[in-house]
């Protein structure tokens, strides 16, 4: 029966491998997720929007140029009586008139207005721009960190693998001393409580492993049951400098990008209002057409067309202070988002120093695990060939085991925390890149 469920076990486990998988990269997964990825599919739906926003007529630069069309038809009684005593009575006289016109309206000076509505809808297409970039940095984080996760966690199940291996052979070896008289009923039976115990391991293993991998097809926009198999490791840089990755920070970091902008746009918004004060100047052209006839009336026809043309100026010299209130309140957010950068500049900073640290910690808890795995391993290889020849008790040769399980534990994680915190660091400094 034990037997039976060790390998149901090792069945579960390994079904996906009996399927054609592909081998997913980090670079596949970084370009699947940027083309597939549902947030940064729709910011790119802004930025397209920003674009189309960002033109010459929106600015204000080009005429409105209108035409209409009419045609109306009319039934009237009329009875007029002349001083000359002459009487004109008209029973359902008809009338009709047409008219057309074509008039155009351009605006030649409005104070400059336009030309910082101009600026205002570059700077807005830029904003959508960074954040784009800011959702695709996010995105690629995220990978990254699932992607990572999966790696280790496949390394420990190769870990738990092995030592299944070693305990299929301790309980054979136990059954074997138990049925030559040499061994004992409570050996057997904990020999079977451990390798069951490392059964159960592997089984949660295996369903972090599918909660992995769902999560990370989420990310790269498919379906959850898309079948991979990842790297078996990943590279990690011991040499990482604060001083190099506070520089590119400073200069690179998409969220500063995007503060400075605001800083922008809030300058561009004051300048817009304050040139409303200007005089504008319009100039008009049209051209109209009537023709009208009557069956009563002092015309029976009329028809005119003709040109028209002129320059009209307005000033607004008085609107209820309101462009006073609202250069006030443009000052006050163009003020604040100046605060609100050197807000974010501290906040970087502070969190650069917390990873950096924290990251150079990793690297030391990493290279005394690695140490302690060696140690580990050749404990765990000089107790398995004592408890072969009978001259290690099984709980001995356990203790060993699980200390074994423990360092191997403890690097796998060491190295996805070094890896993870690189990562982050990375992004900080706006220089996440796939070599």
């Amino acid at each position: 029966m034990l037997r039976s469920v060790i390998v149901l076990v090792l069945i579960l486990v390994s079904t996906p491998l009996l399927q054609a998988q592909t081998l997913l990269t980090e670079a596949d997964a970084v370009r699947i997720g940027l083309e597939n990825n549902y947030a940064i599919r729709l910011q790119r739906s802004n930025l397209q929007i920003a674009e189309n926003n960002n033109t010459l007529g929106n600015a204000g630069f080009l005429p409105d140029i209108n035409v209409n069309a009419g045609q109306n038809y009319s039934v009237t009684d009329s009875k007029q009586e002349f001083l000359t005593g002459q009487i004109n009575d008209q029973k359902g006289a008809k009338a009709d008139a047409f008219s057309a016109a074509a008039e155009l309206n351009w605006t030649l000076f409005d104070g400059l207005q336009m030309f910082t509505r101009a600026d205002i809808l570059a700077s807005l297409e830029q904003q959508s721009e960074l954040e784009l970039l800011l959702t695709v940095e996010n995105n690629i984080f995220d990978v990254l960190s699932t992607y990572y996760s999966l790696v280790q966690l496949e390394k420990q199940k190769e870990v738990i693998l092995k030592t299944l291996e070693v305990d299929q052979e301790r309980v054979m070896l136990a059954s074997e001393m138990l049925d030559i008289g040499a061994g004992s009923r409570l050996e057997l039976l904990q020999a079977e409580v451990d390798r069951n115990a490392d059964s159960a391991l592997l089984l949660e293993i295996h369903n972090d492993l599918i909660q992995l991998k769902t999560s990370l097809n989420n990310l790269l926009g498919r379906v959850p049951e898309t079948e991979f198999i990842v790297s078996d490791s990943f590279a990690i840089n011991p040499a990482l400098s604060k001083e190099m990755l506070e520089e590119k920070m400073v200069a690179r970091n998409t969220a500063l990008r995007l503060s400075s902008q605001h800083i922008y746009l809030a300058e561009l918004s004051l300048k817009e209002i304050k040139r409303r004060k200007a005089p504008s100047l319009d100039f008009n052209l049209g051209y109209a057409y009537n023709d009208q006839n009557a069956e009563a009336g002092f015309l029976k026809t009329s028809q005119t067309k003709g040109l028209t043309y002129g320059l009209s100026a307005r000033m607004n010299l008085f609107d209820g202070l309101n462009l006073r209130r609202e250069t006030q309140n443009a000052k006050i957010m163009l003020e604040s988002s100046r605060l609100n950068l050197e807000a974010i500049v501290n906040e970087m900073k502070t969190t650069l120093h917390q990873q950096f640290e924290s990251y150079r910690n990793k690297l030391q808890l990493l290279n005394m695990e690695t140490h302690n795995v060696l140690v580990a391993r050749e404990n765990l290889i000089i107790a398995t060939e004592r408890f072969r020849l009978g001259d290690l008790s099984g709980l001995e040769f356990r203790e060993a085991q699980r200390n074994f399980i423990s360092a191997e534990s403890r690097l796998l994680s060491a190295r996805l925390q070094v890896k993870l915190s690189e990562t982050s660091l990375m992004q900080l400094a706006g220089d996440l890149v796939i070599n």
